[in-house]
């Protein structure tokens, strides 16, 4: 079975698409993390532990309540609905600007297929991974942005968002045309996760 960060990071958001997540067919020979009996020992090694686990059952069932309409506002300029799906790695809610809104789009994977959660992130660096890059951690919380490419598509971002050390939510934010030279896209990923961990700490 593909893992959920195989998933999510073939079935993104590709390139030239004003920010439409654009299934892509999966290849089963992408490298993905086998399970084995060392699985049991979580996180692996050199692998950041997460030390309050996050209930994401709420989040499971709903995955659009990860982000509330106002942050969605803020972070794409006004008001955007959310596009819920159960997608191939878990429970998924999509925002996307289109035209209006500089074609910005937020997407949000509850990883609910791989159970060894950054573990299997980190063991696909250099390999399915191409792009490897540790980021702030959010409350505690270890966050580390990925692609498959060694440079990440412009205006770009997508990161794994350790919840649990058997479980992580997928990120991916895509910046409004006018700011894709302006401004990090992982800086907007690190500020989604930041409101991510926030509201399900919260308990909405």
């Amino acid at each position: 079975m593909l893992s959920a960060v195989t998933l999510f990071a073939l079935a993104g958001c590709s390139g030239g698409t004003g920010g439409q997540a654009t299934p892509i067919a999966s290849n089963s020979d992408s490298p993905v993390p086998t399970s084995t009996a060392a699985d049991a020992q979580l996180p692996g090694p050199g692998v950041p532990k997460v030390q309050d686990p996050i209930d994401t059952a709420k989040a499971s069932q709903d995955p659009c309540t990860v982000l509330t309409a106002e942050q969605i506002k803020g972070f794409l300029g006004g008001p955007v609905a959310p596009k819920s799906e159960n997608a191939g790695g878990g429970p998924s809610c999509s925002w996307f600007g289109g035209y209006q809104y500089e074609h910005a789009s937020i997407s949000v994977i509850v990883n609910g297929v791989d159970k060894r959660g950054l573990t299997s992130v980190y063991a696909a660096k250099g390999s399915l991974y191409k792009f490897f890059q540790p980021l702030p951690a959010v409350d505690g919380y270890p966050l580390v942005a990925t692609d498959t490419a060694e440079k990440r598509t412009f205006g770009q971002c997508r990161a794994s968002l350790g919840v649990r050390d058997d479980q992580t939510i997928e990120l991916f934010v895509e910046q409004p045309d006018s700011r894709k030279e302006k401004k990090d896209p992982c800086d907007s990923v690190h500020a989604v996760a930041v409101a991510v961990v926030g509201n399900l700490k919260g308990g909405r």
